[in-house]
């Protein structure tokens, strides 16, 4: 009993540290390069190109570097993207709402096609229905 006990505390310890370092693989560069975009002041330029659109989800411009991080490369890298950003528990959770339902498009997508499904139908619902219900919580938001 003692035996297959340690086995499976080395296989967590063995599990837990190679996911802890593929995390630290995507949201270290992403957190670095997110401060620097910041420093040079082209976060700003991003954030007005994306403001406009943003609006419908009453979040700042600079929002959508988290969400574009979140659809094409995975949950981690906008949560990289987000720490830097200073956004409030609101904004945070709207984008979260927006990156649950639809994220690692890069990689899910193909998975998707492989099962038979048509996978842009399913790639356009998944960004529709996510930005329809980030603009709905938003409405929520806005009159609670």
């Amino acid at each position: 009993m003692k035996e297959g006990a340690a086995v499976n505390l080395k296989k967590g310890l063995i599990n837990g540290l190679s996911i802890t370092l593929l995390m630290v693989k995507v949201i270290v560069p992403c957190y670095i390069i997110i401060e620097i975009i910041k420093h040079f002041g082209i976060i700003g330029i991003i954030s007005e190109f994306f403001k406009p659109f943003m609006r419908f989800f009453g979040l700042p411009g600079e929002a959508a570097l988290a969400i574009i991080a979140g659809y094409t490369i995975n949950l981690y890298a906008a949560i990289a993207v987000i720490s830097p950003l200073n956004l409030s528990s609101k904004d945070i959770t709207i984008v979260a709402l927006i990156l649950g339902i639809s994220h690692s498009l890069s990689v899910e997508t193909p998975v998707t096609q492989k099962t038979g499904v048509n996978g842009w139908l399913l790639l356009v619902l998944r960004i529709s229905l996510s930005l329809l219900a980030g603009a709905g919580l938003n409405l929520i938001w806005t009159l609670f």
